[in-house]
Parts: structure tokens; sequence; C-alpha cells
């Protein structure tokens, strides 16, 4: 069996998973930037760079005022008030992205 991390704007790891888990040596002891659970993948957000940050398949990357990512890289923005962080469960999001926004009602 392969190791079932997905590597952010790579793809899947293609190391043998450790027996009996479903990730590899590299990955199996990685935890969720936002929650501390198990992480399944990489923050796929980007800006100059990719964000990166271990995630778990409830989280994401926090959403912005302005509804973008906060930037990633050397344009990143600085937390508002109201973000603890820049990952949150997807059910925590406090902003709406500017995609949503342009959806007609």
């Amino acid at each position: 069996m392969r190791c079932s991390w997905e590597t952010a704007w790579v793809g899947r790891c293609r190391k043998p998973a450790l027996r009996g888990k479903a990730t590899c040596a590299k990955h199996s002891s990685r935890v969720c930037a936002s929650c501390g659970e198990k992480a399944t993948h990489d923050c796929y957000e980007t800006g100059q760079l990719v964000c990166g940050f271990p995630l778990c398949d409830l989280c994401e990357h926090a959403i912005f005022p302005d509804g973008t990512n906060g930037g990633v890289g050397f344009n990143e923005q600085p937390l508002p008030p109201e973000l603890p962080k820049r990952h949150c469960r997807k059910t925590a999001q406090v902003h709406e992205s500017w995609l949503e926004r342009l959806k007609p009602e």
C-alpha cells in the first residue's frame, strides 16, 4: 500500500505506507496546524510561495476580510484580530471568499 499523503501542488506521496497505517514514516507524525489532529495533506493556498502547512481533512486556510488567503510568502498580511490563526476548521470560517462573493444570488 502507498502513502495517502497529498503534497500541495505535487500530488500523492509514492512511498510505501507503514504497516497498518495510511502514511509513510515521513508523513505519519504530521499533525494539523489548525486543530492538532492527524494531518492528511499540505495546505495548497498560494501567493509567491505555497503555504504547505499540514492540515487534516476538516481544516483549511483562513479567509481574510478581503476574501483572499491573506497572502502567502512576501506579501503576507498580518492576522486581523478576528482570526486567531492562518488555518481553521472549514465550518468556522469567519469571512466569505472573493469567489463566493461573485456568485449571483
